[in-house]
């Protein structure tokens, strides 16, 4: 055997890559070629990668990369050029500049990088308009000078930013003692004190970015993936495991975007991981954190909804809870709404058809299947406004209460296609189901969230639990939780009031189709 193979060999053996990492050869220096992270990589805080084809063995990386090489500059930065350095031309500042702590200058030859959503995506093209001069707008929102627990990188600012105003929402949108409220003060002063939660949070928003642009997690989103899982993983090996907020808090994320990306196996493992954490902290420990447990809780829950499942920790039942309790809000709301919320007569008469089927089916769902298909068959025959015609296009916008009442409507037709499913034991795709799905997603998101959270809390809730049980494509479904899960948290607080009604009305829409597990 060559000494080149018996050197390889041993690489492979110690956790070495065959190859040094883009961000070395593209500065033209040394690499130990460590896994996951080399040593100069990890001393500089910098993203590393190494080239996919030379990686041996498994390297825990559960998201697929983007390209490194699509955060460089095409040009070396002025001061690498005058001196000629090399420069790795890395945005927004080279490894030279940022190690002697110098300014670096790129020449404007294209504008300047920023974050942007295709123009198709109406709902997200304002969210991630992060550009470079917007600090002090992120500075105001935390409310605290930033000053965070590892090396400061000028992007890091923006993605706190992007996290305060489009996952927690801004601070006058929120409720007062809500969840969200709790993410933009102690869980942001737990992550501006503990390395490892703050990474996961940069990871979030990163990795909500990306959701937002369609496109594979970035390098930046790896980085900060990696580091929290490795800061995790560090602290679970000492002989003491370190099972504090931080730690419980950073897995979150992890379970959270590997469950909407769908990557089934690994939102698994983050699952498992996060309850046997749970179960071996004390009883007294949980109930100090109980916002933070209410947040792992809404996590399980859309873990459950996406995939069909039962939570793994039973966390969500309530006697007092019951199916048809959301619309019973929803009916009071009906007929004793203000303004701003006006149910037309259409509507209100849709929304009482629906809560008194669903009132007859309610204590039935888990009985015999004949006495149900003989109960459905009965508010199928004594229902009235069974179908939405939908309205006719007009050049001019919908006004929120006017697309509140399409969004209604809609609601209680995808009840009746799921009632007539049942009754008929249709499995084949409903294409007509499908497209009104499709138009309650559209017409949900054409409502800001403000509007939602002041206005029609409940009628929100059931619209976006009724989409979800109603999908037939986990992509779809996914985009309803996603939407609940930010909007809620901004209502909710730890009792999650409104997420149990919409977890019991979307288990009975499940059982009545036939999907219930």
């Amino acid at each position: 055997m060559s000494s080149s193979h018996r050197e390889n060999g041993a690489e492979q053996e110690q956790g070495r890559a065959a190859l040094v990492c883009l961000t070395c050869k593209s500065g033209k220096r040394q690499c130990d070629k460590r896994l996951p992270i080399c040593s100069r990589c990890g001393k500089l805080d910098k993203p590393c990668e190494y080239p996919t084809a030379s990686q041996p063995g498994p390297v825990a990386q559960p998201i697929q990369s983007g390209s490194f090489m699509e955060r460089l500059w095409p040009d070396a930065c002025f001061r690498c050029r005058v001196h000629k350095r090399g420069c790795d031309r890395i945005i927004p500042k080279c490894s030279r500049c940022l190690r002697i702590g110098s300014s670096c200058t790129y020449r404007a030859t294209n504008p300047r990088p920023t974050v942007v959503v295709p123009g198709d995506t109406e709902a997200g093209t304002y969210r991630a308009q992060l550009r470079m001069d917007s600090a002090p707008l992120a500075q105001t929102e935390l409310g605290v000078a930033f000053e965070p627990p590892v090396r400061c990188r000028s992007y890091m600012l923006h993605l706190i930013q992007f996290f305060l105003t489009s996952i927690a929402l801004p601070s006058d949108t929120v409720v007062a003692y809500s969840l969200a409220h709790h993410l933009r003060s102690q869980w942001m002063q737990h992550a501006m004190s503990d390395p490892c939660l703050f990474h996961a949070t940069l990871f979030s928003a990163s990795a909500s970015i990306d959701m937002l642009q369609d496109q594979q997690h970035s390098a930046r989103t790896l980085y900060h993936h990696t580091w929290a899982i490795r800061l995790i993983n560090e602290r679970l090996a000492q002989t003491e495991p370190v099972l504090d907020y931080g730690t419980l808090g950073a897995v979150v994320p992890l379970l959270y975007y590997n469950m909407l990306a769908l990557d089934r196996d690994s939102a698994v493992a983050h699952q498992k991981g996060l309850v046997k954490m749970l179960l071996a902290t004390p009883q007294s420990f949980r109930a100090d954190i109980g916002p933070l447990i209410a947040i792992v809780k809404i996590a399980m829950l859309s873990f459950a909804c996406i995939y069909d499942v039962l939570p793994v920790w039973d966390c969500l039942s309530s006697e007092s809870v019951r199916p048809n309790t959301i619309l019973r809000n929803v009916v009071s709301r009906a007929t004793l709404g203000n303004d701003e919320s006006s149910f037309e007569k259409e509507t209100a008469d849709a929304i009482l058809d629906v809560y008194e089927a669903i009132s007859r089916l309610d204590y039935i769902v888990h009985g015999e299947r004949g006495s149900i298909s003989a109960e459905v068959e009965r508010a199928l025959s004594s229902a009235t406004t069974k179908s939405w015609t939908g309205r006719p296009e007009s050049s001019l916008p919908l006004t929120p209460p006017e697309t509140l009442n399409v969004c209604c409507q809609i609601c209680c037709e995808l009840f009746w296609k799921v009632l007539l499913r049942s009754s008929h034991s249709q499995r084949a795709p409903d294409m007509a189901g499908d497209h009104a799905v499709r138009q309650l997603l559209k017409y949900l998101s054409q409502i800001e969230p403000l509007y939602w959270i002041r206005n029609a809390p409940e009628v929100f809730t059931w619209a976006a639990f009724t989409g979800a049980a109603a999908s037939e494509h986990q992509d779809t479904c996914v985009a309803f939780i996603s939407k609940a899960g930010t909007i809620l948290t901004a209502i909710d607080d730890g009792e999650l009031t409104l997420i149990r009604q919409g977890w019991r009305y979307f288990r009975l829409l499940k059982g009545l189709a036939g999907d219930d597990n």
